[in-house]
């Protein structure tokens, strides 16, 4: 409660001061919204994703070279010709991951060959490509190295202007071959679908119907990947339904039940439309599962069946949350009519949107502190090691008897620390390193059993056979060692073991391993 009156407080504060006559305090909010301004900010939000293909008849393209490329461009329909580009873009990637510029070009060839009047001047092929991958680039943004296009536009809701940034036609990175991939965004297809203003539903109707033509021309895999999109837009549409009933049960004043009502109604509608198409979906892959016609695509047909399934579920979910929204409403009915207490503070909502009113300065200068009020630091528990002694300290009390304070310590003299020699030292290994690398090297392949031989006869050193092995054994568990004495160790037959006697007590028991030369990485 503290914090809570702390913040009151911090508000207070730091806005502006308000009149006390309610009549005067509206008017110096100055004049309200006519009421239409949202719903034109959200149309100019869904129109700008076809404001790059408008921009094709306006921005005339720079002539080119030839003296009849002014002619070309007034003969050549550049919207129909845009739409046709998305349009095959849709058609090559069902087959494939992406389209290359030049597959595009060769199929929009023909199309724009149609379009020339006859009885005017002919054009090359060379001309309309060069048309074609114009209009092509514009639409990938080539000119500004792919980046997404930026729109401006004025939001009514926050009385600022705003930028929505998208692609119609976007790079597709395989790491493979010297030719860029293209294909459709989400704002393309809704660009050639003519669904400007996509919702959530609207979207996972285009993705039931991109599902049904991929497979029924066999693309498995991209109908899995159309399934999750949407899955995450039935997700995206629960959100704006936690939304609203968030808004519901804190802000109810701010909401119209005719407004509710009809989200519930159109949406419960168009989900249960959906939830049907995706059932016949779902109906097709079990068909085509139990058939021939899939043949070797068992897995991904259970797996596009289990992601179709998943979807109706989430939609059965969603639908039953739709439903309960006027319920909601009903419920919180209540606080529509209860009637405010002198001296209560505002809403948190209403406090909160007059603070992010506030100009750059003064909330940067109020900012830090503001979130330090929301959020405060927790304070947590350091380490203490002087907690740590005085309680081991207790402990020992605790286990010596009465009268051990009064004996009397005897101090002996300390004896210095025996420091670990390992008997197989850093020279010895060297040695059986050169040992077994000159052997490789001069024969190309030997087994461990006459590398332990050759090290027996050629060195006197007792543990010199034990140090080839252990060697050997370092090839064989670090790369980094083996590449750089150039020895590649593997074992051909885990059938066959050796049993060796090394000298000084040590004996060999284990596979039969074989050693070759790796000359790419053979250091000498």
């Amino acid at each position: 409660m503290s914090i809570q009156l702390e913040l009151i407080d911090f508000v207070k504060k730091n806005l502006p001061d308000t009149p006390d006559d309610p009549a005067a305090f509206e008017a110096s909010k100055g004049p309200s919204s006519p009421g239409f301004g949202p719903d034109v900010s959200r149309a100019v939000h869904s129109a700008l994703i076809l404001r790059p293909v408008f921009e094709l008849e306006t921005r005339r393209f720079a002539q080119g070279e030839e003296a009849f490329s002014g002619e070309i461009w007034g003969q050549v329909d550049l919207l129909w010709t845009a739409f046709a580009i998305l349009d095959v873009i849709s058609e090559l990637t069902e087959y494939q991951i992406g389209a290359t510029r030049s597959e595009v070009v060769q199929k929009i060839l023909p199309l724009l060959r149609q379009q020339m009047t006859p009885g005017k001047k002919s054009f090359s092929d060379e001309a309309l490509g060069e048309v074609t991958a114009k209009i092509f680039d514009h639409l990938t943004n080539r000119t500004h190295r792919y980046l997404p296009f930026s729109c401006p536009f004025f939001d009514a809701d926050a009385g600022r202007y705003r930028t929505r940034r998208f692609w119609l036609i976007k790079n597709v990175y395989t790491g493979e071959g010297s030719e860029a991939l293209f294909a459709l965004t989400e704002e393309g297809y809704t660009a050639y679908f003519g669904l400007h203003e996509t919702s959530a539903l609207d979207a996972a109707a285009i993705g039931n119907l991109r599902i049904k033509l991929l497979i029924e021309r066999g693309n498995l895999d991209d109908a899995i990947a159309v399934a999750e999109s949407n899955r995450r837009q039935c997700a995206r549409k629960a959100g704006e339904v936690r939304t609203v009933r968030r808004q519901i049960s804190r802000n109810i004043k701010a909401l119209a039940f005719d407004r509710i009502q009809a989200l519930a109604e159109e949406g419960v509608n168009q989900v249960m439309d959906i939830q049907k198409e995706g059932n016949r979906l779902h109906n097709l892959v079990i068909e085509n599962l139990h058939g021939s016609g899939y043949r070797g695509h068992s897995s991904t047909l259970y797996r596009l069946a289990d992601k179709l399934e998943a979807l109706s579920h989430q939609l059965m979910k969603l639908s039953g949350q739709l439903q309960s929204l006027p319920e909601d409403y009903q419920k919180h009915s209540h606080k529509l009519f209860r009637k405010e207490a002198p001296g209560v503070f505002p809403g948190m909502d209403e406090v909160m949107e007059r603070i992010f009113s506030l100009d750059e300065e003064n909330a940067a200068r109020m900012g830090s502190e503001f979130i330090a009020r929301m959020n405060p630091p927790a304070r947590r528990p350091l380490f203490d090691p002087a907690s740590v002694i005085e309680a081991c300290d207790r402990a020992l009390e605790r286990k010596n008897p009465p009268g051990d304070q009064n004996q009397v310590i005897f101090e002996v003299d300390g004896e210095p620390m025996l420091r670990f020699q390992p008997e197989l030292n850093e020279k010895l290994m060297l040695e059986a390193f050169h040992l077994i690398h000159d052997h490789v090297y001069r024969k190309k392949e030997m087994k461990l059993s006459q590398i332990l031989e050759q090290a027996l006869t050629e060195s006197k050193e007792g543990l010199f056979p034990v140090a080839a092995a252990m060697a050997v054994f370092q090839c064989l568990v670090e790369k980094r060692i083996a590449d750089r004495y150039g020895i590649h160790v593997d074992m051909p037959d885990p059938q066959s073991r050796i049993t060796m006697d090394l000298g000084s007590g040590r004996r060999y028991r284990g596979h039969e391993l074989r050693l070759r030369q790796r000359v790419s990485n053979l250091t000498g």
